[in-house]
C-alpha cells in the first residue's frame, strides 16, 4: 500500500511536472537543418493561457490553450491525435509539437517513419535525440533523461514564469516567506502582547495582476506567541494558503520561528527561521524551501501624535530536493532576500470600545539577489487600522486593542501590480 501511494503522489506531481508532459510537447528546434524536424514553418502557440501547444502533424497545424498540464496530455494522445488530424499515423507520421510551457519555449518531433525523438530548449541550450526502437521506447528515454536533467528546465521557469509556485512572483513561497519574517520583527499586534501566551489568527486575500495571468491568494496565517517577562518574543507562525492562478490551483503551507529581541526601549532585533513547501499538480511544480533572516525594527522619532519606525532584513533562501520513487526535484535556488521599510503610526485619541487603537501607514521595499527570478524587486504601500503601540518596545500596551484591518497595494518588476486585504485578531 505504501509503495502505491508513492507511486501516486509521483505521477500527480512529476509526471505532471513537465515530465511526460514535455514527452510529448514544446517549442522550436532552430534550424531545422540542424534537426532533420520538418516543418519549418510550424507556428509558434497562440493563445494566453499558461500552457499553450500548437501541433503540426502532414502541413495542418492545431492550436489547444489549457491551464494545466494534465489537460495538454489528453490532447496529444494517440487517440486525440487521431481524431484531430485525419492523415495522422502513429509511428509514421512526421510531427512537431512546440509549447509555451508557462512561458518556456521548447520542442519535440519525430519526422516520417522514424522513433527517434528529437527534443530542444533554445534558452537553456539543449538539444538531444533519444533513440528506443520505438517511439514508446523514446519516449521513454526521454523520461528517464528528464529525472535526472529536469532541474535545468525548473529553474529556468523561475526565470521566465509568472505563475510558478516556489518563487518569482507575490504568490510564490518564497516572497511570502520573507514577507513573514519581516512582519513578526514590525508587526503591532506583538509588540503590544503582555507577558505569557497569546494566540493571533488572520485571514488575507490578495490579487495581483503579473504578466498577462492573475494571481487570486486567499492566506489563513495562525501565529502563536509567548511574552517574556522582559518582553522578548518568542512567535510561532504557521500560514496556510490556497492560490488561482490563471485557472491553475496552487497550494503552500510553512513554519516560521522567530525570537523577538528587545535590545533597548526603541529598538528590536528578530532572528528567524523557517521551512515552507508548496506544490500544484496543474503546474507542474513541487518545492520545499528552508530560510534564516535577521531583521531590525528601530523607532526613530516619537512624540504622542506621531511615531515613525524603520524595518530592515536581510535573509537567506534556499530549495532543498524532493524524491519521490524515481523522480528528484531539485529547482537549487538560492536567494538571498532584503526588505526595508518606513512605518508612520497615528495614535488615534478617541477610544473605540475602551480600547486604543491607531492608523498605520507604510511603504516597503523588496529586492532579490543571487539567482535569476521573474520579479527582482517589487514596492508595497498600505494604511492599517488596527492595535496602538506600546510606548517603548520593553513594556505592553495593556488597553490596546487586538483587532486589525489593512489594505495594501503592491507594484513590481514583470508588470506586477496587485491588491491585498487582510482582518486580524489576537486572543
Amino acid at each position: 500500500m505504501k509503495k502505491h501511494t508513492t507511486l501516486v503522489i509521483a505521477r500527480s506531481f512529476l509526471m505532471v511536472f513537465i515530465l511526460n508532459t514535455i514527452v510529448f510537447t514544446a517549442q522550436a528546434i532552430e534550424p531545422c537543418s540542424s534537426t532533420g524536424l520538418p516543418f519549418c514553418n510550424c507556428p509558434t502557440p497562440t493563445g494566453n493561457e499558461i500552457f499553450n501547444l500548437s501541433i503540426c502533424v502532414d502541413g495542418a497545424v492545431s492550436n489547444v490553450s489549457a491551464s494545466s498540464i494534465s489537460e495538454i496530455i489528453t490532447q496529444i494522445d494517440a487517440a486525440q491525435m487521431s481524431s484531430r488530424f485525419s492523415t495522422y499515423e502513429d509511428s509514421v507520421s512526421a510531427a512537431v509539437y512546440h509549447l509555451d510551457l508557462r512561458g518556456l519555449p521548447m520542442t519535440l518531433g519525430y519526422s516520417y517513419g522514424s522513433t527517434t525523438l528529437m527534443f530542444s530548449v533554445p534558452s537553456l541550450g539543449i538539444a538531444k535525440v533519444f533513440e528506443g526502437g520505438s517511439r514508446n521506447a523514446s519516449n521513454d528515454l526521454f523520461e528517464e533523461y528528464i529525472k535526472n536533467s529536469g532541474k535545468d528546465i525548473s529553474k529556468e521557469l523561475l526565470r521566465v514564469s509568472p505563475a510558478d509556485p516556489v518563487a518569482g512572483n507575490p504568490a510564490s513561497i518564497e516572497t511570502q516567506m520573507a514577507e513573514g519574517d519581516f512582519k513578526a520583527a514590525t508587526s503591532p499586534v506583538y509588540e503590544g502582547l503582555p507577558a505569557g501566551k497569546s494566540l493571533s489568527l488572520d485571514a488575507r486575500f490578495g490579487s495581483y495582476n503579473v504578466g498577462n495571468l492573475t494571481q487570486n491568494v486567499f492566506t489563513l496565517p495562525i501565529s502563536y506567541t509567548y511574552t517574556f517577562s522582559n518582553y522578548d518574543r518568542l512567535i510561532v507562525r504557521t500560514p496556510i494558503t490556497y492560490m488561482e492562478i490563471g485557472g491553475a490551483t496552487a497550494y503552500r503551507g510553512n513554519l516560521g520561528i522567530a525570537y523577538r529581541k528587545q535590545l533597548f526601549p526603541r529598538w528590536s532585533l528578530t532572528p528567524a527561521i523557517g521551512y515552507g513547501i508548496t506544490g500544484s499538480s496543474d503546474l507542474g511544480s513541487l518545492a520545499q524551501i528552508i530560510s534564516g533572516s535577521l531583521t531590525s525594527d528601530l523607532v526613530l522619532h516619537q512624540t504622542d501624535n506621531l511615531r515613525i519606525s524603520m524595518g530592515n532584513m536581510v535573509g537567506y533562501y534556499s530549495t532543498l530536493p524532493i524524491n519521490f520513487g524515481d523522480y528528484s526535484v531539485s529547482y537549487n535556488l538560492k536567494n538571498t532576500i532584503i526588505r526595508n521599510g518606513l512605518l508612520f503610526s497615528i495614535p488615534i485619541q478617541r477610544h473605540f470600545w475602551n480600547r486604543k487603537f491607531s492608523i498605520d501607514i507604510f511603504a516597503t521595499d523588496t529586492s532579490f539577489f543571487g539567482d535569476a527570478l521573474y520579479s527582482r524587486n517589487y514596492q508595497e504601500f498600505g494604511i492599517t487600522f488596527g492595535p496602538a503601540r506600546a510606548t517603548e518596545k520593553q513594556e505592553a500596551n495593556q488597553s490596546s486593542h487586538p483587532f486589525g484591518l489593512g489594505v495594501k497595494y503592491m507594484i513590481g518588476d514583470g508588470d506586477i501590480e496587485g491588491l491585498e486585504l487582510n482582518f486580524g485578531y489576537r486572543f
